[in-house]
């Protein structure tokens, strides 16, 4: 894992630069029903993909700069600034220092003031939900992807860490990972800028796996603060939150129609002008099914109802819930993440797949086995339900020979029925708390036995291999070898030891290639040995003979 700095830093640039996947990389949703107003079109989705986030962002921000500016006339910060334009100059100028601050850059963007100021117009910064958004996007475009790529080990340690801490000047960033993929971050920083102090916080959170109902969401939260630098008591508040529900049906695909999505936006914005309070609160958004919310929940000094805004204010609102709605759904698919989404990474259900016999390495030819496929989702060990397909590669039959399983399923299959052949059967589970995967191998082949000797530099082991597709070890000069095979071709490796009072740890990948001759194991990783400087680590490559002997009893 990179430090955050860096990760930071890279998310920020793939955003900045307006990389995105090819609009060709959607993924299939599930069948039944167009797309309604809160889930968004495969028609959207094409395009952000082809022009990348930035358009997007800038949408959002139109409705977060029409807002700020409201906050400014109701508190009390347009007069203590001099009027209109100077008010709008000094918004654009602190929406300009947020966005160099998320983009990590220095040069100043291009200006537009228009005569009559509706949140249009502002060519460059980002504020309040348009933040939150640019920071979900690089949560998504960076951070998730690379979380999908880890082994679950990895990850484990990963998140029993804690939160990966970033402080720079003039603000800071967190990000917490769970076992799961599950990702939170948050961000505050703190400008003065023409006369305004602004002090943001902005919290991101997408979950990986499905809870019962098959949902799952992304959540922003935005506090945004202004106050007029010169004139304590004068200044005010926005804080807005966003929710975005998506459903999976059992086939662990996203559902269009009403009943697929659900969207909660709720504003709240409190000011004071010689410290006498303001405020408005309002909720909007759909309901799973459809129905739309728009409740307000009280007003206090402050409107954004006045005659003549009423209809701006909804259109605003419910455009900037879209866009939002838009950019939630790119994260949650995963488009551009190689292991799509991350229900799909195989780390929300656990398929275990069982044979009887148990044996499946060196059987006779047409052994019979009755298999079972069991998922259970890896939060609570639960039956996931869903379906199971199994395909066959391979000699022999397998019953039933195709289609889908229902969970927990039942074959019958014979092996290979001939000597010196092998098969194997994938299986897949598919239900609303997403994918699990497993697959078993079975071979006739004699299972042959070896004697290992080599390792690198002053490490020099033996050891015993009673059967390439199970785990051995191979020890010498204090050190332990411990080799977890994925198939007889290779696999994993870690080490342990102290070596001439040395402690020395590691661990990397293997391949083997051996037959009745003997053969080779070459393996790859990073060892470290502990002195009295610190820990000092790198890349080696051991190199193992395998000599044939008895097999084992």
């Amino acid at each position: 894992m990179r430090p955050l700095p860096a990760l930071l830093a890279l998310s920020l640039l793939l955003v900045a630069c307006g990389q995105a996947p090819d609009k060709d990389s959607l993924p299939p949703v599930a069948p039944g029903g167009g797309a309604t107003n809160h889930v968004p079109s495969r028609a959207q989705m094409q395009a952000f993909l082809a022009e990348g986030p930035d358009p997007t962002l800038r949408k959002v921000a139109v409705a977060d700069y029409w807002l700020h500016y409201k906050l400014m006339q109701g508190s009390g910060i347009e007069r203590a600034l001099g009027g209109e334009t100077q008010a709008i100059a000094a918004l654009q100028a602190l929406g300009d220092a947020y966005e160099r601050k998320l983009r990590g850059a220095e040069a100043d963007m291009p200006k537009l003031v228009p005569a009559a100021f509706t949140g249009e117009g502002m060519a460059s910064g980002y504020i309040g939900m348009s933040m939150a958004g640019f920071a979900g996007m690089m949560m998504n475009g960076v951070a998730a992807s690379a979380l999908s790529g880890m082994s679950d080990e990895r990850l484990s340690e990963l998140a029993a860490k804690g939160p990966l801490r970033f402080d720079g000047k003039g603000g800071s960033a967190e990000i917490q990972v769970s076992k799961d993929g599950s990702i939170s971050q948050s961000v505050e920083y703190e400008v003065n800028e023409s006369g305004l102090n602004g002090k943001v916080a902005i919290k991101t959170q997408m979950t990986a796996c499905p809870d019962q109902e098959g949902r799952v969401e992304v959540a922003m939260e935005v506090d945004s603060r202004m106050s007029v630098s010169s004139k304590p008591g004068t200044g005010g508040s926005i804080h807005s939150s966003f929710k975005y529900e998506r459903f999976l049906d059992d086939d662990a695909r996203l559902m269009q129609g009403d009943d697929g999505a659900a969207i909660e936006a709720r504003i709240k914005m409190t000011g004071s002008e010689n410290f006498e309070s303001q405020s408005v609160d309002i909720t909007f958004g759909r309901t799973r099914g459809g129905e739309q919310i728009f409740e307000n929940h009280g007003e206090q000094g402050m409107s954004i109802f006045r005659p003549g805004e009423v209809e701006n204010t909804r259109r605003l609102l419910q455009a900037s819930a879209e866009l939002q709605a838009l950019l939630s759904e790119i994260m949650l698919r995963g488009i551009g993440n190689p292991n799509g989404a991350p229900w799909e990474s195989g780390r929300c259900v656990k398929l275990d797949v069982t044979s009887s016999p148990s044996k499946r390495r060196g059987i006779r030819p047409n052994t019979a086995f009755d298999l079972e496929a069991r998922p259970r989702t890896t939060a609570d060990g639960r039956p996931a339900g869903g379906t199971v397909i199994a395909v066959l590669s391979g000699g022999a039959s397998l019953q039933p020979a195709s289609g889908k399983v229902a969970a927990d399923a039942r074959y019958g299959y014979a092996g290979p029925d001939k000597k010196n052949e092998e098969a194997s059967i994938a299986f897949e589970a598919r239900s609303k708390r997403g994918v699990g995967r497993a697959t078993l191998e079975f071979d006739t082949r004699a299972v042959r036995a070896y004697a290992a000797e080599g390792g690198l530099d002053e490490f020099h082991g033996t050891g015993t291999i009673c059967d390439l597709g199970q785990p051995f070890t191979i020890s010498g000069s204090g050190n332990t070898v411990t080799f977890t095979p994925s198939s007889e071709r290779g696999g994993s490796y870690s080490y342990q030891g102290n070596m001439s009072g040395i402690g020395v740890s590691g661990s990397g990948t293997y391949t083997a290639t051996a037959d009745e001759h003997g053969g080779t194991i070459t393996g790859t990783g990073n060892g470290c040995v502990q002195t009295p400087m610190g820990t000092r680590c790198s890349d080696g490559t051991e190199q193992y003979t395998l000599t044939p002997i008895d097999p084992c009893q």
